[in-house]
């Protein structure tokens, strides 16, 4: 059940990110140089893949009076800025959460200096339980999960009851990774974006009431909420190694750890198995839970690392144990070997995995 409904700020609640974006092109061509649409996009969301005064220094290929220029740049966007009013749907939204008595937050990659002022100048800095910004994570920004696992515990929710709203594929790649249910919202900066594994997506927020949105999101979101590739991703992220979005042939090293740490795991169930069965076999009487417990442990550690090893090559693992599925759903109704196990019936097809990969490499997953 959803209890609560998390924002991103910047080109979700305000559109910042077009004044950014013009004030920054103008002080580029005020140097008589472009900055490119698609490098800055890329940024967006975050704050760690683009510094525009080093660029900016490499084109010119000399030093800059960065102090000269931000105070110019940021008279530019001030201007532009004070032209902007909250994003459409947003203040709907805001008012049905507080009918709905959902809890609300935003997880923002920029600062408290920046977000506070602006939500008190849009009239609703009131209407949210918590701001968490980057600065409150140590500087994470995304598509880093900190700020979104700070909004979850400010909530005091758990993050199969919570909805975040974004408008950039590093945002949602942080909802993503701390395991929330993402709407995608792209404003008119990042509608051109591709946008990886998309939960929902919406024109705006006006398209769409809230009940409509949770009503869909109840029917269609398990799926996702109860994905454990989703929450193996999660786990990278968590340590700092994000996987690959689209098909990728890792390293030798990296294969050859993945199998080890595969067969470890193999192993280790393997020997829980033989003695359990011994113990059967021998008549003891063995408590359910207290034998179950460390066999079941252990297979779902084997499961940990196999989830991992598919999505560590930047393969969408629940994808493929759909394709798998529908496979073996063929089986139905067909002979069975002696020791139970079902057998491929006449016309058995095998799953098109190759397809599945095939996809999500034209598609980025």
């Amino acid at each position: 059940m959803i209890r609560a409904l998390i924002f991103d700020f910047d080109g979700l609640i305000l559109d910042s990110e077009m004044p950014d974006f013009l004030s920054w092109q103008e002080t580029y061509r005020s140097f008589g140089v472009e900055l490119p649409l698609d490098l800055w996009v890329a940024n967006i969301g975050s704050v760690t893949f683009f510094n525009p005064y080093t660029h900016l220094e490499t084109l010119l290929g000399r030093e800059l009076d960065r102090e000269k220029v931000k105070a110019a740049r940021r008279r530019r966007d001030d201007e532009l800025m004070a032209q902007q009013g909250i994003m459409p749907g947003v203040a709907k939204y805001l008012a049905e959460a507080r009918e709905l008595g959902l809890k609300t937050a935003v997880a923002s990659s920029s600062r408290h200096a920046w977000v506070d002022p602006l939500l008190e100048r849009l009239g609703i800095a009131d209407q949210f339980d918590a701001v968490c910004c980057r600065d409150d994570v140590g500087e994470r920004a995304k598509p880093d999960p900190a700020v979104y696992q700070a909004a979850l515990a400010a909530l005091n929710v758990q993050a199969d009851e919570a909805l975040a709203f974004e408008d950039s594929p590093n945002g949602a790649a942080a909802a993503r990774a701390a395991g929330i249910f993402c709407v995608i919202v792209p404003n008119e900066m990042t509608s051109q974006l591709t946008f990886p594994q998309v939960d929902y997506r919406l024109a705006s927020l006006d398209a769409m009431p809230l009940k409509q949105l949770l009503g869909q999101v109840a029917v269609n979101g398990a799926p996702y909420l109860n994905s454990n590739a989703r929450r193996i991703r999660e786990f990278h992220a968590a340590v700092g190694s994000p996987l690959p979005h689209a098909p990728q042939l890792r390293e030798a090293d990296h294969l050859a750890m993945r199998h080890r740490l595969i067969q470890e795991e193999y192993e280790e169930a393997t020997a829980v198995f033989h003695t359990l069965i011994d113990a059967l076999q021998n008549g003891q009487q063995l408590d359910p839970v207290e034998a179950l417990t460390p066999l079941v442990h252990e297979l779902a550690d084997l499961l940990y690392v196999v989830y991992g090893a598919i999505e560590a090559c930047g393969v969408d693992a629940d994808a493929v144990f759909q394709e798998v599925h529908r496979a073996n759903l063929q089986k139905a109704g067909g002979p069975r070997r002696a020791d139970g196990k079902l057998l491929k019936p006449p016309g058995w097809q095998p799953a098109d995995v190759r397809s599945v990969l095939q996809r999500q490499q034209e598609n980025g997953r």
